[in-house]
């Protein structure tokens, strides 16, 4: 058990509370039971620090943490262009450094859930969405994590080059595995989502066979538009 005090505390809850001189008991990593003047027990003098509930980021690419300062005067199109080659030799090492060090930034801004749209899936190449969550649990954040996909490529009218783009069997069948990895009910840190990445990079086959699966799995669906 932690006890937080001398506190401001936003409660964010429907009343909208402020308390004053607040205090927070904490027990297994969850809120357990907060108010104002003496606390409960003796806690860690905060010294009228303010304390709310953590932000949530809604969408992120958490691999892009690597090439973020490539091409950066491009429209979108140019700037996928120029970078899908450097995302194509993406592996789970290097996954795990983006993911851990776009989460410690995040964590350090006060987010502490993310919803990573991961799309980027190089052939041969296994392990990545693992390697996120490995960097999640480590800093304690909870995430979202999103299974995208990309099989809309060059020769076919997308945007991707082809090296890139998977078989849509494959891309549904790894989806169906990782959603192995979702936890449910109160207290889960990490979840897991289905996510076709564009109408520029998705077949309309994909789309509407990942909102399917989504669906029968009961996940999240996401997507750029």
């Amino acid at each position: 058990m932690t006890v937080l005090a001398n506190a401001h505390v936003v409660t964010m809850d429907d009343a909208g509370r402020e308390l004053d001189s607040g205090w927070i008991r904490i027990e297994d990593g969850f809120v357990a039971e907060l108010g104002s003047g003496e606390p409960p027990e003796p806690g860690d003098d905060l010294a009228g620090a303010v304390v709310t509930p953590a932000l949530i980021n809604t969408h992120h690419h958490l691999f892009q943490t690597l090439t973020r300062a490539r091409a950066q005067e491009a429209d979108l199109f140019t700037w996928l262009k120029e970078l899908y080659p450097l995302w194509a030799r993406l592996d789970a090492e290097a996954e795990y450094a983006a993911a851990r060090t776009g989460l410690a930034e995040l964590a350090l801004s006060g987010c502490g859930t993310v919803f990573d749209h991961h799309y980027v899936f190089p052939h041969g190449e296994e392990g990545l969405i693992e390697a996120e969550l490995r960097a999640a649990r480590e800093l304690g954040v909870r995430i979202v994590a999103s299974r995208g996909s990309m099989d809309l490529g060059e020769s076919d009218g997308g945007l991707p080059p082809d090296s890139l783009v998977e078989e849509l069997d494959a891309v549904l069948a790894d989806t169906e595995r990782l959603a192995g990895l979702h936890e449910r009910g109160h207290g889960a840190r990490v979840q897991l989502a289905v996510a076709p990445c564009s109408p520029f990079s998705v077949t309309g086959r994909l789309m509407t066979e990942s909102a399917e699966l989504a669906r029968s799995l009961e996940l999240p669906l996401h997507t750029h538009l």
